[in-house]
């Protein structure tokens, strides 16, 4: 849960149109573990402080190994 506060963190201290790409690699974690934090950064994208790039759908952001964030 550490990992998701500090991603929410970073996310809080951007400023509005700002992006952040966020992956993989910079997280040090397993593809497993960052598809959870995509359908976290999914489900929180939805209260409309941020938005992600369009990646398509849940099921193709599975197999991508980064995402971008954009505040809005």
């Amino acid at each position: 849960m550490d990992l998701l506060n500090q991603i929410s963190n970073q996310i809080e201290q951007l400023n509005s149109g700002e992006k952040w790409t966020v992956s993989v690699q910079d997280l040090l974690i397993s593809r497993a573990d960052f598809q959870s934090v995509s359908v976290f950064l999914s489900r929180e994208s939805e209260k409309g402080l941020f938005s992600l790039s369009d990646l398509g759908t849940i099921k193709a952001r599975f197999d991508q190994t980064s995402l971008t964030i954009i505040k809005n």
